[in-house]
């Protein structure tokens, strides 16, 4: 018990000490990674995840809240938990996954894995949601249009990950959208740039995959999970352990039709009823627009 609660003092005094408020506070630095980055191409990209470098700084984590522009959101540690957040919202889209694993002696050791939207290769996500507010870029990043979501929540329940949330108060979705704006620059995505240990590394997918099974780690994730995604995780402990869940190979899209009828917690009325307000909205926008037209005319 002694042994927990230290790690859990510990915990919280990295998350809630001048430590993280200094993260916050202060002018988030780039590392060399930003100076080395290929010049764009719209080659698929990746991130590798080494789960054997992350130290669980979370230096990711704020990164992604800062360049995002993300607001902080309450959170605690429990004492049998200790990631935090504990898992994705509409404005959590990075954050560090803690795992304690025991090895047939009975040793615990940790491991971190930073987390975040897997950018599927064949998006479920994106094959699912009605109006197209969610699109798939040849260079890897699953983005969305929030003025297209109708908040059908289709996205919600396909995700294997769990990984795209409702915001009940702006009624769309919220997720990592990959750094898109950054990648096109030829800059790496903001967590990737401010990883102290290399635990992070972005490039083409076909050299992510590369690095990935030259790396001696004997387990890899992602590689083929749904058909394939652009975060390549590694790692000397089965991902099991880790709490990744198990994801067939096979693109979860082509199951598109089983899949639509088992999504049960949101019903055909509540659907229907979203798209109708949707269609709604547009043709009143538009109508509005043709009447200002014609008054000016006039």
């Amino acid at each position: 018990m002694v042994e927990k609660l230290s790690r859990r003092n510990f915990l919280k005094a990295a998350v809630t000490g001048a430590g993280l408020t200094a993260l916050f506070t202060s002018p988030i630095t780039l590392s060399k990674a930003e100076e080395t980055v290929n010049s764009y191409n719209k080659k698929p990209k990746a991130i590798l995840i080494d789960v054997r470098k992350c130290i669980g700084c979370k230096a990711c984590q704020v990164a992604c809240k800062v360049w995002n522009k993300l607001p902080a959101e309450e959170t605690a540690i429990t004492e049998d938990e200790y990631t935090n957040p504990t898992g994705f919202s509409a404005n959590t889209w990075c954050y560090v996954k803690f795992s304690e694993v025991k090895d047939e002696a009975g040793n615990i050791s940790w491991r971190m894995a930073s987390v975040r939207c897997m950018h599927c290769l064949e998006p479920t996500c994106v094959s699912v949601c009605p109006t197209k507010a969610l699109k798939k870029l040849p260079e890897g990043p699953v983005i969305y249009d929030p003025n297209r979501c109708i908040g059908c929540k289709y996205c919600v329940e396909a995700c294997p990950w769990h990984v795209p949330h409702f915001d009940e108060e702006r009624k769309v979705i919220g997720k990592c959208i990959f750094c898109v704006d950054r990648i096109k620059e030829g800059m790496v995505p903001a967590c990737v740039a401010n990883c102290q240990t290399g635990a992070l590394q972005f490039g083409d997918r076909d050299e992510i995959l590369e690095k990935a099974h030259n790396s001696g780690a004997q387990y890899i994730y992602g590689e083929k999970e749904a058909g394939g995604t652009s975060m390549i995780f590694v790692s000397d402990v089965p991902f099991e352990k880790l709490g990744f869940p198990k994801v067939p190979h096979e693109p979860i899209s082509t199951y598109k039709t089983d899949l639509l009828k088992s999504i049960s917690g949101i019903g055909v009325a509540t659907f229907i009823i979203s798209l109708v307000g949707y269609f709604g909205v547009k043709m009143l926008v538009k109508r509005k627009a043709q009447v200002k037209a014609s008054s000016k005319g006039v």
